[in-house]
C-alpha cells in the first residue's frame, strides 16, 4: 500500500537535499584539491582533470559530472579562493573597545599582506580569468575589493551614525583604502622574494597609511583623535562631544 501523498513528497524532497548536499561535499572536495594543486604547481602551471580527481580521492568522471566544463571548473576555483580571502578578512572587521584603532588597521593589514605572502600562486590565479557568477571582466581583486570596501563602509557608517556624524561624502575613500592596499600587495608578491622587506614592515606601512587618512580627515572635522586611546575612550570622548554640541 502507498503512503499518504503528503509524505511521498517529503521523502522525495528529503532525497533531493540529500543528492545537493551529496553533490555540494564532492565540489568541495573538489575545489580544494584544485586549489591545493594549484599552490604547488603554480597559477600557470596546467593541472589536469585526472590530478584533480587523484587528489580529491575521486573518479575523473565524477569531476566532469559536477562541472560543465574546464572553464566552468577554473571559474569555481576563483569563486571559492575568493570567498574565503574575503571572509578571513572580514572576520577582523569587529570593533574591540579595548583596543585602539591603529591596532584594529594593523590586524587586518596584517591578515591581508600574510595571507597573499602564504599563498601568492592562487592569489596570482586568481587575477587571470572569470569568477563563477560574475562578468567576464571581472577578476577576484576588484570583486573582492568592492566586497570587502562594502562591508568596511556598513561597519564604519554605523559606527559613525550612532554618533549622528554624517560620513557619506567619505564613502569613495574606503574603495580608494581597498585599493591601495590592493596594489601594494600586489606589487609585493610580484616581487622577488630575495628582494621583498618582511611581511610586518608591508603591514605597519599599510597601517599608518590607513591611520592617517584616517586621522587627516578626521582632523579637518574638527576631531582629533589621540593614536593610543582605546576604542572605548575615543567613543566616550565623542559621545561627550556630542552631548554638549546638543546641549
Amino acid at each position: 500500500m502507498k503512503p499518504p501523498a503528503h509524505m511521498r513528497s517529503h521523502r522525495r524532497r528529503s532525497g533531493g537535499q540529500r543528492w545537493d548536499e551529496h553533490n555540494s561535499t564532492r565540489q568541495t572536495q573538489i575545489l580544494e584539491a584544485a586549489v591545493a594543486l594549484i599552490e604547488e604547481h603554480g597559477p600557470t602551471t596546467e593541472v589536469s582533470i585526472q590530478q584533480i580527481a587523484e587528489r580529491a580521492g575521486l573518479a575523473r568522471s565524477v569531476v566532469y559530472r559536477q562541472f560543465d566544463n574546464r572553464e566552468d571548473l577554473d571559474a569555481r576555483v576563483r569563486e571559492y579562493i575568493l570567498d574565503h580571502y574575503v571572509a578571513e578578512v572580514e572576520s577582523l572587521f569587529v570593533l574591540d573597545p579595548t583596543r585602539t584603532a591603529e591596532e584594529m588597521f594593523h590586524d587586518i593589514m596584517r591578515r591581508v599582506v600574510s595571507w597573499a605572502a602564504d599563498h601568492p600562486n592562487i592569489y596570482h590565479f586568481g587575477q587571470n580569468g572569470p569568477v563563477h557568477g560574475h562578468s567576464t571582466g571581472e577578476t577576484t581583486l576588484t570583486i573582492g575589493r568592492h566586497r570587502v570596501a562594502e562591508t568596511l563602509w556598513q561597519q564604519f557608517s554605523s559606527w559613525t551614525g550612532m554618533l549622528a556624524i554624517d560620513v557619506e561624502p567619505y564613502r569613495p575613500l574606503v574603495y580608494g583604502l581597498v585599493g591601495l592596499v590592493e596594489g601594494i600587495v600586489t606589487q609585493y608578491i610580484g616581487t622577488p622574494e630575495a628582494e621583498r622587506p618582511d611581511p610586518e614592515t608591508i603591514s605597519r606601512m599599510l597601517t599608518a597609511s590607513a591611520w592617517h587618512l584616517f586621522a587627516g580627515h578626521a582632523a579637518d572635522r574638527g576631531y582629533h583623535f589621540d593614536r593610543s586611546a582605546n576604542i572605548a575612550e575615543t567613543l566616550a570622548k565623542l559621545f561627550a562631544e556630542a552631548a554638549a554640541q546638543r546641549d
